[in-house]
């Protein structure tokens, strides 16, 4: 397929975009023949078109906190990938930095309405960004911000604080030179910088302490008070990691609004509660008899063992062990359950007594059922000499499963 109504087609965008109506025309090559195909679809008939893969863009910057170039060695290719593309964001919602655009990719962005779209930002300031990516020439960011929001596309943007490089005053620059973009700019996110032990060579950075994030706490909501007086949101949202390391309470549902940012770690965990507590209302009283071991990352196990256990523990019949990896793969500044690995958790669990069935996190496994390691379920399942199970979605889904058992 070559063109719809003379438009030529570059991807599935493209091809979404251009047979919206009902009657098109398609030019079509194969072989060395072209000709034109005439069009006539019933309403909501699907059109059978299937595509190759799309080659992405990949990212030139070179960010001095890029998770990817913390990655060990010898893992599979495409956790070295570094994508940097705009239809990828509209796609799935992959933050893209913009660095890469060009006014041809914009001019597309306003005609097709590409939109949301989540931009990665970490500074407005010139002299910070050329630091923070890695880039050489100004790629005049505020410019391509100014477009979108006159074209009317709708922003999602992220920070990743890394102390003492965009933080501070920094951090109040940037915060009040996206203000300008609202309502285009729907959210702003917070999120701390993630150190492996893979930095051998790369810019020395200093993680997100327990004071650090107290302070940036203490910070945004003064902020976001502000903001919900002016502009009748709060604006700004830090990631849960935050609450968690400054060991304070997450704020309510009410406070993260329509949670737009929760695939980034902003109020996944007040909405993982919170949707327990609701399912937990079903629990059965008794089961036969049962012991299963529950993994998490070290960050996550105080809100397991405080907010989720306990109503486990309430079922007569039902043992429950919290088992809490430490992360040598990645190194133990990592303590985020989704980046758990199953070399660590076998080496680490395969001679405990683990009872009738081991838990994961929801999280740690991608599309292919495979961890960060490229181990999956059966390996860790006869590393382990004990049945392994992942919730889809929810912990409230492990009582279903033992009643299948």
């Amino acid at each position: 397929m070559l063109c719809i109504d003379g438009q030529p087609i570059r991807d599935p965008i493209d091809f979404q975009f251009h047979s919206a109506e009902d009657s098109f025309s398609i030019t079509i090559k194969r072989g060395d023949a072209q000709f034109e195909v005439e069009v006539n679809l019933e309403e909501d008939a699907w059109f059978g078109a299937e595509f190759d893969e799309i080659k992405y863009r990949s990212c030139g910057n070179k960010c001095v906190f890029c998770f990817v170039d913390q990655n060990p060695k010898k893992l599979r290719d495409t956790l070295y990938f570094k994508d940097e593309d705009f239809r990828l964001s509209f796609l799935y919602g992959n933050y893209v930095t913009l660095t890469n655009i060009t006014r041809r990719d914009l001019d597309r962005i306003a005609q097709q309405r590409l939109s949301p779209l989540y931009l990665s930002v970490h500074s407005t300031e010139w002299s910070v960004r050329q630091q923070l990516l890695g880039i050489k020439k100004d790629d005049h960011l505020l410019e391509k911000l100014d477009f979108l929001s006159e074209a009317g596309i709708e922003m999602h943007t992220q920070i990743v604080l890394c102390p003492g490089w965009n933080d501070g005053p920094h951090l109040d620059v940037t915060i009040d030179e996206l203000t300008r973009y609202f309502p285009a700019i729907q959210t702003i996110a917070i999120v701390p910088v993630g150190l492996t032990g893979h930095r051998a060579s790369l810019a020395r950075l200093r993680p997100v302490d327990a004071d650090a994030a107290r302070e940036l706490l203490q910070w945004e909501e003064k902020r976001s008070h502000e903001f919900l007086k002016t502009l009748g949101t709060h604006f700004i949202y830090v990631a849960d990691e935050f609450y968690l390391l400054a060991g304070q309470e997450l704020p309510p549902a009410q406070r993260y609004e329509n949670f737009a940012q929760i695939e980034n770690g902003v109020g996944l965990t007040r909405s993982f509660i919170d949707q327990f507590n609701r399912q937990k209302r079903g629990f059965p009283k008794q089961i036969a008899p049962k012991h299963i071991t529950v993994v998490t990352g070290r960050m996550a196990a105080p809100v397991l063992q405080k907010k989720i256990l306990p109503a486990f523990e309430k079922i007569a019949g039902l043992t429950v062990t919290l088992a809490v990896i430490e992360n040598h793969f990645y190194g133990g500044g990592v303590t985020v359950s989704g980046l758990l690995v199953g070399g660590d958790i076998a080496g680490q669990l395969r001679h405990k007594k683990l009872g009738d069935l081991v838990v994961l996190p929801p999280n740690c496994l991608n599309h292919d059922l495979l961890f960060l390691d490229d181990w999956d379920v059966p390996n860790l399942e006869a590393a382990l000499k004990t049945p392994v199970f992942k919730p889809e979605r929810t912990m409230s889904e492990i009582v279903r499963y033992l009643k299948r058992l």
